[in-house]
């Protein structure tokens, strides 16, 4: 947990209500000292009981008449913020609010930063991270089914969802160790079925909360694009270029890419994730088919989808590969074919699609402007008893599906490696509550916010 001691020395303010004209306005003050800044623009000082709504005349200007206002004074600790505070309930007219705003900056407080408010009440323990990005959630929800799925984050379900998979993982990993640290005396590490079993709730109870996925057009949190197609048809040689790194191994074999590599595209103004997907194909063993399993479950879901094919095949080909992708596959999907510079047909048949050259990086600008265009869509599903992810949490929750995938996978490896994946997959449910994000991606998730939140 950060440090509480540095989100409450400077002394915020913000208009928290809608702004004038409006019949009442709402002005918030957090921070030590705001009760006396508050008395200090009152026309006599007065005491104010905490959590007790008063009657106040406010002065804000040397010779206009006092406002008259109702203050509610919340002590340090008492607060949403956890911080001293006031709320100020004011007749909402535009001069009003501006000289206000100017009497209390020249009594030494600034102007709140967009999150801020919420930011503060993170900072100091009284909420988790998936609930202060939900305040955003609740804000932007478009109906009552998207409203109450961001009020069970901001109540904490996910919150309590996340904590009882995490403890889970912590057994495991503590039971695990346990036998590393004391092999001597014959305690031993679960294996087999024995792990299985162990594993086996986790990776249930993630699949549940995977299933109430349910998140906003935009919102705290990076979107993405899955790369599909036949393996051979160049898409990690697509994803290197559109990244500008060799993130993914090329090569003429087909079937290079066997587990999903990730990429970052940002433009300046908005970034998305580009996954690489294994070629859809018939698996050649068991790890192969678990990873197949794991690109076909993701594109399942929500995600817009590159459907890249090797432009030099046959039209016919390309047409019998087209009509076996399942229905929502197609209303989701931009055509890409690849090889542009090699291309010796296909002009007419495939107007709609996006041809690229990943060897001379003809074509990618155009495909990297749409693909900005593709995310503003609205992607979620709506669940009765859906949770309002943001799309941060949503693919914290796949990474640490993929780690505990892993750790299946390579338990025959040996605990030691067993327990590091299922480290990870702990780390990335921490990301998720803030007990271990960095400090960029909380930037990056207030900032996001509108002011006075």
């Amino acid at each position: 947990m950060r440090d509480p001691e540095s989100t409450g020395g400077e002394i915020i303010f913000a208009l928290s209500s809608s702004p004038p004209p409006a019949r009442v306005m709402i002005l918030r003050l957090d921070g030590e000292g705001s009760m006396g800044l508050l008395n200090r623009c009152l026309s006599s000082g007065s005491l104010i009981e905490p959590r007790t709504p008063a009657r106040v005349q406010l002065r804000w200007g040397q010779s206009d008449f006092p406002i008259p206002a109702v203050a509610v004074f919340w002590a340090k600790g008492k607060s949403w913020t956890g911080n001293e505070g006031v709320e100020l309930f004011l007749p909402g007219g535009q001069p009003i609010l501006e000289g206000v705003l100017g009497r209390f900056a020249d009594e030494g407080a600034r102007a709140a930063t967009p999150g801020e408010f919420t930011r503060r009440a993170f900072l100091n323990g009284k909420i988790d991270l998936s609930r202060a990005e939900s305040v955003a959630t609740v804000i932007e929800a478009e109906d009552r089914t998207a409203l109450a799925a961001a009020r069970r984050v901001l109540s904490g379900e996910l919150a309590q969802n996340i904590d009882a998979l995490s403890r889970q993982l912590i057994d495991i990993i503590a039971l695990l160790e346990a036998g590393l640290d004391f092999s001597e005396q014959e305690v031993e590490s679960p294996s087999g079925e024995a792990l299985e079993q162990l594993l086996q709730p986790a990776e249930d109870a993630l699949d549940a909360l995977l299933e109430r996925r349910r998140w906003p057009r935009s919102g705290p949190g990076v979107p993405r694009v899955l790369l599909w197609g036949w393996p051979n048809a160049g898409k990690s040689s697509l994803l290197n270029i559109l990244v500008g790194e060799d993130l993914a191994i090329t090569s003429v074999e087909a079937g290079t890419t066997t587990d999903v590599v990730r990429g970052l595209l940002d433009n300046g103004d908005q970034a998305l994730e580009i996954l690489d997907l294994p070629g859809d194909r018939e698996p050649g063993g068991e790890i192969e088919r678990l990873a197949l399993k794991r690109a076909r479950d993701l594109i399942c879901g929500d995600d817009a989808i590159l459907w890249v094919v090797d432009g030099r095949r046959s039209v016919d080909s390309i047409k019998a590969e087209y009509q076996q992708l399942p229905e929502d596959i197609k209303d989701r999907c931009l055509k890409v074919l690849t090889h542009l510079d090699q291309r010796t047909h296909l002009h007419e048949e495939f107007g709609e699609a996006f041809w690229v050259s990943s060897s001379d990086g003809e074509g990618v600008n155009s495909l990297r402007s749409e693909l900005f265009k593709t995310v503003q869509l609205d992607p979620g599903e709506i669940h009765s008893a859906a949770l309002r992810f943001t799309r941060r949490q949503w693919h914290l929750l796949e990474r640490c599906k993929e780690s505990l995938q892993r750790a299946r996978r390579g338990a025959m490896a040996g605990p030691e490696l067993l327990v590091a994946d299922l480290r990870e997959a702990q780390q990335w449910l921490s990301e998720i509550s803030g007990e271990a994000t960095p400090e960029e991606v909380l930037d990056r998730i207030f900032a996001k916010f509108c002011l006075g939140k």
